[in-house]
């Protein structure tokens, strides 16, 4: 049995020869390092009219191996076969249900999703199980209200900076302006939602 994966975002390299980029490789390891082996091979529809200026493309696979925490990569690959570097390994994991895309943050954060795909993942996931602890949610929610994504985003946010800066008044740059990253910084994200356990009975 095999699984579908889908891939969102990755763009690849201009070009300045006039060759556009026509095929992507999937390729699957079991490993990070490799070795990696070629399981489908998709052709790009429609080439791109300029190839110095890329479009982003969106795949979707479905004869990835029936594993978890395999290792996906892909190859862009011209007509002639002339193939560009791999891009960066992601592993398929088993994941908690967010209340946010790794999209949205990136737009955010102002970062390249395809290149932090793993980190923004983590940092995402991480808020929405304290959002799930918050509220003691037994189920995530299948909707949820538009607090629950903005807070998911907010936090998100601010772990992602957690990790990438030293504790204290970190400019962002982002739209939500600078974040002081504080020991106790769930407090205020707890009273955001605190409207949200009024409305079913569980403060």
């Amino acid at each position: 049995m095999s699984q579908v994966i889908t891939f969102l975002g990755y763009t690849p390299a201009p070009r300045y020869d006039g060759n556009p980029w026509t095929e992507i490789d999937v390729e699957e390891a079991a490993l990070e390092a490799g070795p990696w082996n070629v399981i489908d091979t998709i052709t790009i529809s429609p080439v791109d009219a300029d190839p110095e200026f890329p479009a982003s493309r969106s795949l979707t696979t479905e004869n990835a191996s029936d594993t978890l925490e395999l290792w996906y990569r892909l190859v862009f690959r011209d007509l002639s076969g002339d193939e560009e570097q791999p891009t960066l390994p992601v592993q398929n994991v088993a994941g908690r249900a967010a209340y946010a895309t790794v999209e949205e943050l990136a737009r955010i954060l102002k970062v390249n999703a395809s290149q932090r795909w793993q980190s923004l993942r983590r940092v995402i996931e991480a808020a929405a199980f304290e959002i799930d602890m918050e509220l003691d949610l037994v189920e995530p929610y299948a909707s949820p209200p538009a607090l629950v994504v903005q807070v998911n985003l907010q936090r998100a946010a601010e772990w992602w900076f957690l990790q990438e800066v030293p504790l204290g008044l970190a400019g962002i740059g982002s739209e939500f302006g600078s974040t002081h990253l504080a020991r106790n910084s769930w407090d205020k994200y707890a009273f955001m939602l605190a409207p949200l356990k009024e409305r079913w009975g569980l403060a």
